[in-house]
C-alpha cells in the first residue's frame, strides 16, 4: 500500500494512493476517513491499534470512497512524529567529501517536527543560507521498540518514504552542530507516500537521485550504507524507546552540492526533485523565507 496525507497544511486527511482508480483510467486516493470515521490520522494510534489491518480492509469493500488526484496537494505521509532521528556519515562517498573520517558508531541528531513539509510544498531558505539537499531512505516506525534486538528490528518497521534532509551549512558551520542548520521551517519534506514495508523486499537495492535545475547532483544505490537499517534501530532503541510514527532516516549519498566545484548551491526560483525507486518523487520549489 502506498499511504498518503491529503488536504491543506495542518489538516491532511489520511488516504491511500491507487495507481488506477477503478472506472476512472487514473491515479486516485481512497478516503480513509470518509469510510472509517475512527482513523483520524496515520498517527502513533494507528500504527499501535493494527491500523495497517483496517486499510487492507477498508481497500477490499466494494463501495470506496475515491477522491480524484487532480488539484489535491499532499502533505508528508505520516502526522507530526514525536521523534525524526537521522543519521549523519552513513555512506563512505558522503564521508569523503565531508571530513573522510569513518564513524565506528552511527551518529544519530534530530531534526524539528516543524520543519516538516509536503514533497511538494515549497522549500523557504534565509537569504544568508548555503543550502544543500539530502536524498534519503527513512524508515517509519510501526510499533514501540525499546532494547530491540537487530533480529527483531525489522519488525518494527511499518514502511518506508523519502526524507530530504534539507541543510544550512552556514548555519552549520557557525554552530559547531547540527540541529538549527537542519530544522528550518520546510527543511524537511516527507512523502509523497509511506509505502508499506511489505512492498519494499529489499530496500538496499534502491537507487536515490537529487536533481537541482534539472542537474543530477546525487545518485547512488541504498545498498552503499554503513550502517543497515537493523543495526540503527536496534542501536537507537537501546538508548530512547522508538515509538509509533516516529521517522528514522539513514543519512544521504555523495553528491552533495556545497562539496561541487563551484558549489551547486539553493537559490530562490530553483526546482528541487529528489527521489527514490519505487517510493516516487518529491519536486519542490525554492522561494525565499
Amino acid at each position: 500500500m502506498k499511504l498518503v496525507r491529503f488536504g491543506p497544511p495542518g489538516a491532511e486527511r489520511p488516504g491511500v494512493w491507487l495507481e488506477d482508480a477503478p472506472g476512472k483510467e487514473q491515479a486516485g486516493i481512497l478516503d480513509v476517513r470518509a469510510m472509517a470515521f475512527d482513523i483520524e490520522d496515520y498517527d502513533a494510534h494507528f500504527f499501535s491499534r493494527w491500523g495497517l489491518e483496517r486499510l487492507r480492509g477498508l481497500l477490499a469493500e466494494k463501495n470506496r470512497k475515491i477522491v480524484p488526484t487532480e488539484g489535491v496537494r499532499l502533505g508528508p505521509p505520516v502526522a507530526r512524529p514525536g521523534k525524526i532521528i537521522c543519521l549523519g556519515k552513513n555512506y563512505r562517498d558522503h564521508i569523503a567529501e565531508f571530513d573522510s573520517k569513518t564513524p565506528d558508531r552511527p551518529i544519530l541528531f534530530a531534526k524539528a517536527a516543524t520543519s516538516l513539509a509536503g514533497p511538494n510544498d515549497p522549500i523557504r531558505i534565509p537569504a544568508d543560507a548555503e543550502v544543500d539537499v539530502e536524498v534519503e531512505l527513512a524508515a517509519v516506525i510501526g510499533k514501540t521498540a525499546r532494547n530491540i534486538s537487530e533480529d527483531e528490528s525489522m519488525s518494527c518497521v511499518a514502511g518506508y518514504t523519502i526524507l530530504d534532509d534539507v541543510t544550512d551549512r552556514a548555519a552549520q558551520r557557525a554552530d559547531g552542530q547540527w540541529f538549527r542548520a537542519k530544522s528550518r521551517d520546510t527543511f524537511c519534506p516527507l512523502g509523497p507516500f509511506l509505502v508499506t514495508a511489505d512492498e519494499v523486499p529489499d530496500p538496499y537495492a534502491l537507487r536515490l537521485t537529487s536533481k537541482i535545475r534539472g542537474q543530477v547532483v546525487q545518485d547512488a544505490r541504498a545498498s552503499d550504507m554503513i550502517f543497515r537499517i537493523a543495526h540503527l534501530i536496534a542501536y537507537a532503541s537501546a538508548a530512547m524507546t522508538l515509538e509509533p510514527g516516529d521517522v528514522l532516516s539513514t543519512g544521504t549519498p555523495g553528491g552533495i552540492g556545497s562539496a561541487r566545484q563551484p558549489p551547486v548551491l539553493l537559490r530562490p526560483g530553483d526546482e528541487v526533485e529528489v527521489g527514490i525507486e519505487g517510493l516516487g518523487v518529491q519536486r519542490n520549489r525554492v522561494e525565499p523565507a
